[in-house]
């Protein structure tokens, strides 16, 4: 059955409740876009929710992919949003079919079991943000998980093309199985909206996360390949390689874009798009 739809996701931990004393406006309207794709996931009907994320378990140079058969987490970030939590059930099948696929692709990809398979894999806010809000629908689902390499921090750029052909080849795979397979690329814009954050400030980061829309709003490859990697660096984007694998996923189908927010809510930028056949 393949891909039935697609989406970028914030992990920011401010954006679990609305409720909290102090949080931006902006971050509560992300809130609630973030509870509207739990509800267009929900009608998709998935079988499977593949996630890629650029925090969690990660090798120094492969791709990574969870082989366990459960994992587990909570959002908690500063001493706060501990009691978002999340459990779920890793396809373990699945997740060794690919990483075989993977490998007879010549895919620099490896596998990762946490201690024991039967053991539960720890997961952080970078897969319990965006997954917490389907948490309420009571999903039957299967997951799979894909780490990005820690060569990423410093060689983002190189990556951008094996990216994309790693998207390509993961299209291929979920095209041959029998599952309804969604996609969730958990990713944040640039790092560097305010002087008072950890990376300072630049003027590159609002002309960055504007690109960054200008792309996902179409998939446009050329945006993001020769537009947007020469601001990189000062822009400090974690989510690069999460998009370059999604343009490999679905850039060259016929998925509908949809926008349905981006906001600066604190030093980093953080957007909600979903791609629907």
């Amino acid at each position: 059955m393949g891909i039935v739809g697609a989406f970028i996701l914030p992990h920011g931990s401010m954006i679990l409740d609305p409720n909290k004393n102090g949080i931006s406006n902006q971050a509560i309207k992300l809130h609630f876009e973030m509870k509207k794709i739990g509800k267009i996931i929900s009608q998709l009907s998935p079988d499977v929710i593949f996630l890629t994320t650029p925090h969690s378990i990660a090798l120094s140079y492969d791709y990574g992919i969870y082989l366990n058969k459960i994992a587990s987490g909570t959002a908690e970030w500063n001493g706060e949003y501990g009691e978002f939590s999340i459990d779920i059930r890793l396809s373990q099948e699945l997740s060794t079919k690919l990483l075989n696929f993977l490998q007879d692709k010549k895919s620099a990809v490896q596998g990762i079991s946490a201690y024991s398979s039967s053991v539960s894999v720890p997961l952080q806010w970078g897969e319990v943000v965006p997954l917490w809000f389907l948490k309420a629908l009571q999903l039957n689902l299967d997951y799979i998980i894909l780490s990005q390499p820690l060569r990423r921090l410093e060689r983002a750029k190189s990556m951008i093309t094996e990216s994309i052909s790693l998207g390509t080849h993961l299209k291929k795979f979920f095209e041959s199985i029998d599952k309804r397979v969604a996609l969730i690329v958990s990713a944040d814009l640039s790092h560097t909206h305010e002087k008072e954050g950890p990376y300072g400030f630049s003027e590159e980061a609002e002309i960055f996360d504007k690109m960054i829309q200008d792309w996902a709003a179409s998939l446009n490859n050329q945006i993001l390949t020769e537009k947007i990697v020469p601001i990189l660096d000062k822009a400090m984007c974690c989510g690069l390689i999460g998009f370059a694998i999604l343009q490999g996923m679905i850039g060259n189908d016929n998925f509908k874009p949809n926008v349905l927010i981006r906001e600066s809510p604190s030093y980093y930028g953080m957007m909600v798009a979903s791609y629907l056949k």
